[in-house]
């Protein structure tokens, strides 16, 4: 990211996100979990008005996030039948397992 452009709201929620679950996978109860092969899971929803990036990757060994983005669209019916949509928000959703 370049130095001049600040982390928008969400990004600092992602790296918050990457820094709370580090040490819960690496607390001694995670760590019988995952002996008993129990990972734990994590998911998050997010409205925004534009399309945004999640954390993607490793955030310990064995313990990946992805995201996915959807968008949310509004609809209308023309006179003549047609219908036009457009897209109004947002959604990311965040998983960690």
């Amino acid at each position: 990211m370049p130095a001049s452009r600040k982390p928008s709201s969400l990004q600092a929620v992602m790296l918050a996100v990457a820094a709370f679950t580090t040490p819960l996978v690496v607390a001694t109860n995670a760590d019988a979990q995952f002996r008993r092969g129990v990972k734990p899971y994590y998911s998050e929803s997010y409205e925004t008005r534009g399309p945004q990036r999640g954390y993607e990757g490793y955030v310990a060994p064995d313990y990946y996030c992805s995201y996915k983005r959807f968008p949310n669209r509004e609809c209308t019916t023309g006179k003549g039948g047609k219908q036009r949509c457009r897209v109004v928000s947002w959604r990311l959703e965040q998983t960690c397992q």
